[in-house]
C-alpha cells in the first residue's frame, strides 16, 4: 500500500459519479495524492456501479502487486473493499521505471483493461505512473495511453501547471472529459532512497513464502532470449501473457541449461513462457538495481548458447 494518508477532500465527495463508466484514468505527478484519490474513486463506484476493476498501473510504487508488475483486481458486485477481493490478473513490466519500458506499459495496460471488460466490469479505475516530465517522455506516454484506452474521464491532479502540455488540447476536444482536482495536502514528497526501501519491503513480503525451484529453460519459451543473470528478476507467464508468479535467479548451470529460482510458484504447472526483466533483486535484502545491458557481455557468455 502507498504511504499516503487517506485524507478525503471535500471536492472529491462533491463529484457526481452516478453516470461514470468505462475507463477512468487518474493522472498526476508523483506524490500528489493520485493513488489515494484512485482508491477513493474505486470504493465509491463499487457501491453504485456494479462490478468495478482497479488497474494498478505503477510498476515502481505498486499497491496491489510486487514491484515491476501491473495488477488488475475486480471487486464482486456491491463490495467496496480495498484491496479488491475478487479475481486478479497481473502483467510483468520487468522494471520499476517507465523509462525504457513504455511499450510494455502500454501493452500490459491494454491486456488488463480487456480482461476487466470481459469479466463484466462496468468501470475501470486506472491509477497511472507519476511520470509526467515531457523531457523524459511522460506526456507522450500519457497521450499514448489515452489514445489506446480511450478513457471516458481523465481525472487530472496537478500542483502547479505540470500537466498543461497534456490537458490544454483535451480541454478543446470531445474525446475525453477532463476533471481537474487539487492535490491532497496530506501527500508529501518521497526521496529516491525511501522509494527503494518501500520496494524492498514489498519484494520481501512477496517472496517471504518462496520456494526453491529447478527449471530446465529449453522446455519453455523465454522472452526476449535466454540470457540469464544471477539475481535477475523474471516472470512465469500463462498462455495469455499474464504473470502467474515472479522468480529470482539464484543459480545458473549453463552446461545442463538449468536455473534455480527463488519462486513464488510451487511448480511450473500452467507456465507457458518465462519473461526476463531488466532488474536484479538481492535475494537477502530485496533491494533492486537495474541490469546494465547485460554488462556488455556477448550472448554466449550469458545464455549458455
Amino acid at each position: 500500500m502507498a504511504n499516503e494518508t487517506e485524507e478525503i477532500l471535500p471536492a472529491w465527495e462533491e463529484l457526481d459519479l452516478s453516470r461514470l463508466n468505462g475507463t477512468l484514468m487518474v493522472i498526476g505527478a508523483s506524490d500528489v495524492g493520485k493513488s489515494t484519490f484512485a482508491r477513493y474513486l474505486f470504493r465509491r463506484l463499487s457501491k453504485i456501479a456494479g462490478p468495478v476493476a482497479y488497474l494498478d498501473g505503477d510498476p515502481g510504487q505498486s499497491t496491489l502487486g510486487p514491484p515491476s508488475t501491473m495488477t488488475l483486481a475486480l471487486n464482486p458486485d456491491g463490495q467496496d473493499a480495498f484491496p479488491p477481493t475478487g479475481v486478479v490478473w497481473r502483467g510483468f513490466v520487468g522494471s520499476v521505471s517507465p523509462t525504457g519500458h513504455m511499450l510494455p506499459l502500454l501493452t500490459t495496460a491494454a491486456r488488463l483493461a480487456e480482461a476487466a471488460r470481459k469479466a463484466g466490469a462496468k468501470a475501470i479505475v486506472y491509477d497511472t505512473t507519476g511520470l509526467v516530465d515531457p523531457a523524459r517522455g511522460g506526456i507522450s506516454l500519457k497521450l499514448a495511453k489515452i489514445d489506446l484506452l480511450r478513457p471516458s474521464v481523465l481525472f487530472a491532479i496537478q500542483r502547479e501547471r505540470e500537466l498543461e502540455p497534456l490537458l490544454a488540447p483535451f480541454r478543446r476536444s470531445r474525446r475525453v472529459r477532463v476533471v481537474e482536482l487539487a492535490p491532497s495536502p496530506a501527500a508529501r514528497p518521497r526521496e529516491r532512497e525511501e522509494r527503494q526501501e518501500s520496494r524492498a519491503r514489498r519484494f520481501a513480503d512477496y517472496f517471504r513464502q518462496a520456494n526453491q525451484m529447478l527449471v530446465s529453460w529449453p522446455q519453455f519459451a523465454v522472452f526476449p532470449a535466454p540470457r540469464f543473470h544471477l539475481h535477475r528478476l523474471l516472470a512465469m507467464e500463462d498462455h495469455d501473457s499474464f504473470a502467474l508468479g515472479l522468480g529470482i535467479v539464484v543459480e545458473i548451470d549453463r552446461i545442463s541449461r538449468r536455473i534455480r529460482l527463488r519462486s513464488s510458484l510451487p511448480s511450473m504447472a500452467g507456465v507457458d513462457a518465462i519473461r526476463l526483466g531488466d532488474l536484479v533483486v538481492d535475494p537477502e535484502t530485496f533491494r533492486d538495481q537495474r541490469l546494465c545491458v547485460m554488462e556488455r557481455q556477448p550472448p554466449d557468455a550469458i545464455s549458455g548458447g
